[in-house]
């Protein structure tokens, strides 16, 4: 009976507490957690990208066998070659006339050279008057030259 007694003074009280206190009631539909599932997302941008490379490649080869890109190519790359060694055999004519040129140069000064250039190292030649006469040879050793040799070492 203890029993009774308590149920009904339990809903007697949760009657009266009803009564007294604003009861709120939540009827906002319940919030959906959507979990992304990523292997899906890769496989699907994995397959739209490898369209899009397929089409966009497949109207670039047409595009690039359409206009005739490749004979074109060819074309302008025999004719730098051309060009090129064009180039090279004028440079090469113009390189031989110059080396000619600079041995005339050469000859030249070594005509127009001083007498004791003349005169391979370590021999001196002395006069008794200045250029009158027959000169005299004496052989020196190479320390005591002083003098540079006249040089051009491009030219053999």
């Amino acid at each position: 009976m203890n029993r009774e007694r308590d149920f009904y003074r339990n809903m007697r009280d949760d009657a009266r507490d009803s009564i007294n206190e604003a009861e709120v009631f939540d009827v906002s539909p319940p919030q959906l957690t959507v979990k992304p599932n990523y292997v899906s997302a890769v496989v699907w941008t994995v397959v739209v990208a490898s369209v899009v490379c397929a089409i966009y490649t497949g109207f670039l080869m047409f595009m690039f066998y359409e206009v005739g890109l490749e004979e074109k190519l060819k074309q302008a790359t025999s004719q730098a070659i051309y060009n090129l060694e064009s180039r090279l055999e004028t440079q090469n004519k113009e390189i031989i006339r110059l080396q000619e040129e600079n041995k005339k140069i050469y000859n030249h000064i070594k005509f127009w050279a001083p007498f004791e250039k003349r005169l391979p190292p370590g021999i001196k030649e002395t006069w008794d008057l200045p250029f009158y006469g027959v000169p005299k040879y004496e052989f020196q050793s190479m320390s005591l030259t002083q003098e540079a040799d006249l040089c051009l070492p491009f030219l053999e």
